[in-house]
């Protein structure tokens, strides 16, 4: 079994990774067994759910609209299997679609709860809000 530390550890590097500007991340930190919830925010009024390949298909095309986007750790506590993390999104679009306009630049602040099994995420709830 993996620790509270350790899972927290391995979030830490996802972000890492996340920061880098590709979807390496995706492969390296996620099970094939993932379910994903992302509540209702701006652009995506119905939230979206779905398996690996529903939040591989999401993560492309969020990367492809904000090729530059960071996000910045605020806060994060684990116990067990599970971590809890408060974030900063940020990223400047790289076009106009829906709520967000080219070159401008939007900040999230998101909340997420994971559940990690052998050092990968299995599940993974976000909230999130504009602003920061």
């Amino acid at each position: 079994m993996t620790s509270a530390a350790d899972n927290k550890q391995a979030l830490m590097r996802c972000i890492e990774l996340f920061n880098q500007g590709t979807l390496e991340w995706v492969d390296t930190c996620y099970s094939d067994k993932l379910e994903w919830i992302e509540l209702p925010k701006s652009g995506t009024p119905s939230g979206r759910r779905g398996d690996i390949a529903a939040f591989r298909q999401a993560a492309a095309q969020t990367l492809t609209l904000f090729p530059n986007r960071r996000l910045r750790v605020l806060s994060s506590v684990a116990e067990s299997d599970c971590v809890a993390m408060e974030q900063e999104w940020q990223g400047t679009a790289a076009s106009t679609v829906g709520d967000f306009v080219a070159a401008r630049t939007a900040t999230l602040r998101v909340a997420s709860f994971f559940t990690l099994e052998n050092g990968l995420i299995i599940k993974q709830i976000d909230y999130c809000v504009s602003g920061g």
